[in-house]
């Protein structure tokens, strides 16, 4: 058996996530398994597709908690931690951000709900910083780093996992990563297949800077350059934009110059890209549409 990487829940898919689910002789993971929409998009609620296309994908992450003997939760936002899913922890073994150093008080509280919901007798991991061995396969996780460029949404950490010659990466959120500290460890690493939440540019001018989308592309490019990367998927914050490939052209073009492949995680297993929280807009206006030819 090799390193079997399946992503279940992505924006690509239609929703809020990063679920993914990785395999090896010795190992069941699945990392982040929460799954959510948008409150509010263009200052629209979550259309009836979009709820659908939600349930759909809790259904098949709950599948694959079943069926993993591990759980990673990179932080405690709820598009990669589901609290209805709790019961589903159980019996699991657990490494997850820690909840008392390096995090904000909206995850130090979530992180509070979640372990004494759990109980005492639950398998309970710190993740941050630590490594270990199951079998012959390596799994690290760094340090804590930003949820962003600052402090603000608290921080997250980084997942790598390798098994014979394949290797794997998972940088959560970092949004970019533009961070100097946010690609140290990616560097180190050297992984052939990275999963990137991407720049957060369907904000940009807003909540994220055009600084930021600069130094993240650059920094993309210079693990493009230091790593032994092959396979580049972003995908969450990068496809809330339905422009994002304009976005970043520069980096897909530099991308295919030095022949690493960047791909959606839809992309990644043969689909077609399913943006439907960036066509929201479209979505709702279908529809009003069609009621009205319906009320004539």
């Amino acid at each position: 058996m090799s390193l079997d990487i399946f992503p279940l829940a992505y924006e690509s898919f239609g929703v809020r996530s990063m679920a993914t689910f990785l395999e090896t002789k010795d190992l069941k993971v699945i990392i982040d398994p929460g799954v959510s929409l948008a409150p509010r998009r263009f200052n629209l609620p979550p259309h009836p597709i979009e709820v659908k296309r939600e349930e759909a994908c809790w259904k098949r992450v709950k599948e694959y908690l079943q069926r993993s003997e591990y759980v990673f939760i990179t932080h405690y936002h709820y598009d990669h931690y589901n609290p209805l899913g709790v019961d589903l922890l159980r019996g699991k073994e657990l490494w997850i951000k820690d909840y008392e150093n390096k995090i904000n008080k909206s995850q130090r509280k979530r992180s509070s709900d979640l372990i004494k919901r759990l109980g005492d007798n639950s398998n309970i991991n710190v993740a941050d910083g630590r490594e270990f061995d199951i079998g012959g396969t390596q799994i690290s996780f760094s340090n804590p780093v930003f949820h962003g460029a600052n402090d603000r949404l608290g921080y997250v950490v980084e997942v790598f996992i390798s098994y014979k010659k394949e290797s794997f990466l998972f940088t959560s959120d970092v949004e970019g990563p533009s961070l100097e500290d946010q690609i140290t460890f990616i560097l180190e690493k050297s992984p052939k297949t990275i999963f990137i939440d991407g720049p957060m540019t369907y904000m940009l001018g807003f909540r994220y800077s055009a600084k930021s989308l600069e130094d993240s592309i650059e920094n993309l490019k210079r693990i493009i350059d230091e790593t032994d990367v092959k396979k580049m998927i972003m995908d969450h914050h990068l496809l809330r934009d339905i422009n994002y490939k304009e976005k970043i052209a520069d980096l897909y073009e530099y991308s295919e110059e030095k022949g690493v492949q960047i791909l959606s995680a839809a992309e990644y297993i043969g689909r077609e890209n399913d943006l439907l929280e960036a066509r929201r807009r479209e979505l709702w206006h279908s529809q009003e549409n069609l009621s009205r030819k319906r009320q004539k």
